[in-house]
């Protein structure tokens, strides 16, 4: 994630941080995802920041959703590599999502009686 994309989040102007998901809900956003990508504890993190403020606090964010995609962006562009698999795997997804929709369109087609 460009550090961009965080630094634009709204927090409030209190330099303290804390989980506080009723009273400070962008705050308290910032420190669950960051907790989701496997920084820690909302609550300990909040605790761990301090009086770090919402710069440190979106820096940590930041951190945290790069390294949880790291590996998928890498896997990614290794994908993104070999045109000749990415063009099978899409040609064999449309077969079989057209095999599904024709078995669907027949089972709508009996429902309603219009299997002409």
């Amino acid at each position: 994630m460009r550090p961009q994309a965080l630094k634009k989040a709204k927090t409030d102007s209190d330099r303290h941080i804390t989980y506080d998901p009723e009273g400070r809900p962008e705050v308290a956003n910032l420190l669950t995802l960051a907790s989701l990508c496997g920084a820690g504890d909302p609550q300990s993190l909040a605790e761990q920041i301090g009086d770090g403020g919402a710069g440190t606090l979106k820096r940590i964010t930041t951190e945290a959703v790069n390294e949880f995609f790291a590996p998928i962006r890498a896997r990614r562009t290794e994908l993104a590599r070999n045109e000749d698999y990415l063009l099978q795997v899409l040609a064999e997804g449309n077969g079989r999502a057209n095999e599904v929709a024709e078995q669907t369109l027949d089972a709508v087609r009996a429902a309603m009686h219009m299997n002409y």
